[in-house]
């Protein structure tokens, strides 16, 4: 293989192992580490031979390791911008179980089925979405196109990535929370209705059975809630190539 080549192929391969590395994960299967790798020794073996590059010719090693860093990092970028949508179905997932009288394990980690249940059926509910709405195409395609904003071996982002990034996160938030929302709306009914009769039947353990039923009619809730859900990530899925490719230099 020609210099040019095997430095393109390295270099598509460490942006395309930045993107693997910051996808999320799902409860309870995590990709093993040499799976990633492999996925992104297949990427580049596709790609090397079509995508933009650097001539390396010239190159020390200085800048073939800054060239290397650049590259995880731009991939790194790209992997979090895809994890956005994910988060946001973490912390609905996190806010629904407390609402509905669960308790919630503490952390920022991958969702546990064993502790945390909810959050950990609304993260594989929305990785099922994922594949099955085409998604994964749509980053593999801005995946690819990214390396026409920024050739191999001359890694690039956008100056308003930073930018971009808070508003994604605040995007983030307002997601998580719309998808919550009709579950805290739930939760406040069930909490005045039980008040109420509180104060109609005093001798009404009042605590022990508001607690049963936000429980019971929060599943209910939740049961019928898949169409709304997969409508909000659906749209957030269809919006994922553009975002990416914002991240990119303009050309």
């Amino acid at each position: 293989m020609p210099v040019d080549l095997l430095f393109c192929w390295m270099m598509v391969f460490l942006r395309s192992m930045g993107v693997l590395i910051g996808l999320p994960a799902l409860p309870n299967h995590p990709l093993p580490p040499l799976v990633r790798a492999a996925f992104g020794a297949m990427l580049a073996t596709l790609l090397y031979p079509l995508v933009p590059h650097v001539n390396p010719a010239g190159y020390g090693w200085a800048e073939i390791f800054l060239a290397a860093v650049g590259e995880m990092f731009v991939g790194l970028l790209l992997g979090f911008v895809v994890r956005f949508a994910f988060a946001a179905v973490e912390m609905a997932g996190r806010i629904i179980t407390g609402e509905i009288g669960i308790t919630a394990a503490p952390g920022m980690g991958v969702p546990d089925p064993g502790r945390e249940p909810v959050a950990a059926f609304l993260m594989m509910f929305a990785g099922v979405l994922f594949f099955s709405t085409g998604a994964h195409h749509g980053v593999l395609a801005a995946f690819t196109r990214s390396f026409d904003y920024a050739a191999a071996g001359h890694p690039a982002w956008n100056a308003h990535a930073a930018d971009n990034l808070v508003t994604g996160t605040g995007r983030l938030i307002e997601l998580g929370v719309r998808i919550a929302a009709p579950f805290i709306a739930l939760n406040f009914l069930v909490t005045l209705a039980f008040s109420v009769l509180g104060r109609a039947v005093p001798r009404m353990n009042v605590f022990v059975t508001s607690y049963s039923v936000r429980g019971l009619v929060g599943l209910a809730l939740l049961a019928g809630a898949g169409v709304l859900i997969a409508r909000y990530l659906s749209v957030e899925f269809q919006d994922l190539p553009t975002r990416l490719l914002e991240m990119m230099p303009a050309r």
